[in-house]
């Protein structure tokens, strides 16, 4: 017998049965057992360092009284600084216009891209990416370089809108878009917007190449309509995607619109276009108060936790998957 079975294979003593021994020691089913977390563990410490440590540091400021200056120390405050956000009143304008820009970007983030995604799904050859390189050039640009743009044409003495709304009689005097109230907000808002089309165009167009081709054939045989078929088969399969793309729109709307804000307006005029993240910063590194931009940034971290979850909920409630 080979010294390898010897290790294995004890001969029975007497009238007593063979006895196996187990060929894995406990060290080596603990270093099974531990294997994939030394896999994990990279990724573990840099989301540790990166994202868990700022916010329990978050967490931490939000109760606390600095001013970020070198050889000062957070002093306690309790809740004060939460009290002071719900009685500053451009804070409240913020929460205002963070909804305005939240519920403005749906159509923006959803409906219009559907639309492109479904009217080039039909066609074929090079032209489809064609169009799709054109939609999502916007959202690949440089907030500083869309915002200079954008500067550009809404000038208030030689910008392209301005001209063009003169000569055609629609005002008779120029109009500074960034610098009036009834203006500003609404275009951070479809600059915004026009950013957003394209990724949420190639979202939609994904979504559409894995939809089996036999439903629309079925469909048609049974004299469905274009319309109909959409309405019957390409919304319900498209559920999970839209519902993907509600809830991002819904949580990231504030910060895709924060460089423009930052750049164009600085929130203002007179807060008309400023958001919760703008008021973030202001409060961090305009007025060096750390405590005051964490009790504003844990207060929504919590509100955004909140509407999250309930999309989530909404999505595997009502959205249709083809399995």
């Amino acid at each position: 017998m080979s010294k390898s079975l010897e290790n294995i294979y004890q001969p029975p003593l007497s009238n007593e049965p063979p006895v196996i021994r187990k060929s894995v020691s406990k060290k080596g089913r603990k270093r099974k057992t531990f294997k994939p977390y030394f896999y994990l563990l990279p990724a573990i410490l840099l989301l540790g360092i990166w994202m868990y440590q700022p916010l329990l540091s978050t967490f931490y400021l939000a109760f606390q009284k600095w001013s970020m200056v070198p050889g000062t120390t957070p002093e306690p405050v309790g809740l004060e600084n939460f009290i002071r956000l719900f009685n500053n009143k451009d804070f409240l304008i913020s929460i205002e216009n963070t909804i305005f820009y939240t519920i403005g970007l749906l159509p923006f983030s959803i409906i219009i891209p559907l639309l492109l995604a479904v009217s080039t799904h039909g066609m074929t050859g090079k032209i489809k990416n064609v169009y799709r390189v054109i939609f999502f050039i916007p959202m690949i640009l440089a907030p500083v370089t869309v915002s200079a743009i954008w500067r550009w044409l809404f000038h208030p003495s030689n910008g392209l809108v301005n001209i063009f709304l003169l000569k055609t009689g629609l005002i008779d005097t120029n109009i500074a878009f960034f610098s009036d109230p009834r203006f500003a907000k609404w275009i951070i808002l479809f600059m915004t917007g026009w950013s957003l089309i394209g990724f949420s165009t190639i979202m939609f167009s994904a979504a559409l190449t894995s939809i089996n081709k036999d439903y629309y054939e079925a469909a048609s045989l049974d004299g469905s309509s274009r319309f109909k078929r959409f309405i019957d088969i390409t919304l319900p399969l498209l559920s999970p995607t839209i519902f993907f793309m509600l809830t991002m729109s819904m949580l990231f709307s504030s910060q895709f619109t924060f460089a423009y804000i930052d750049i164009l307006t600085a929130g203002g005029p007179f807060g008309s276009s400023t958001n919760i993240y703008y008021e973030m910063y202001k409060y961090g590194f305009s007025n060096l108060n750390a405590g005051l931009s964490s009790a504003a940034a844990i207060l929504f971290f919590f509100v955004f936790a909140i509407i999250a979850l309930v999309l989530n909920y909404v999505s595997r409630k009502f959205a249709f998957y083809d399995n």
